[in-house]
């Protein structure tokens, strides 16, 4: 333990362990990065309504330093596949996706940001989540919900369109 004074006294030596000791803790903090211009260009082909690409999964490396894309595609069901697998429940992952949502008056595009934090997650790394999400949110800006889980039931296709349609508010029918 720290004490950084002794009979009264103030020790040096005892400053500057207290120093590195903040300086050590500093860099875990700060010790993911996220692939800013890979995860940029996923991102922009999700958005883009003429790219086929719908998802962009996002996982971390494996020394947990950084969070990159680890593939995009057209068909979510192969995100699905890969957090339902045998590794899935010790995966730490984010998924930018886009949907198709509306009615007969009018269809459109809305996007959702995933974070998966599997059941097998140890407790740090999932406490660590919620700071590195952050880091995410800064290249990932646009969505219109966003979700997050550890049971691949709350992340079928499905659950997500209707969380869209939900966080979009008005869904008007014709009334039929």
């Amino acid at each position: 333990t720290f004490t950084p004074w002794s009979g009264g006294s103030f020790k040096l030596s005892y400053y500057n362990e207290y120093k590195s000791y903040l300086s050590h803790l500093h860099t875990m903090v700060r010790g993911v990065t996220v692939d800013e211009e890979g995860v940029k260009a996923a991102y922009e082909k999700v958005r883009d309504d003429n790219d086929d690409t719908t998802y962009a999964l996002l996982t971390y490396s494996e020394d947990n330093t950084s969070i990159r894309v680890e593939k995009t595609g057209a068909d979510y069901s192969e995100v699905v596949e890969v957090l339902n697998n045998e590794s899935g429940s010790g995966l730490r992952a984010y998924c930018f996706l886009r949907v198709t949502t509306g009615d007969e008056m009018s269809v459109r595009s809305k996007f959702a940001l995933i974070t998966w934090i599997g059941p097998d997650v140890p407790p740090l790394k999932k406490a660590k989540v919620s700071t590195e999400k952050g880091l995410v949110k800064k290249v990932v800006e646009n969505f219109s919900c966003e979700i997050q889980a550890s049971d691949i039931e709350d992340v079928t296709l499905d659950k997500i369109v209707n969380e869209a349609k939900r966080c979009g508010g008005a869904n008007y029918g014709v009334g039929k």
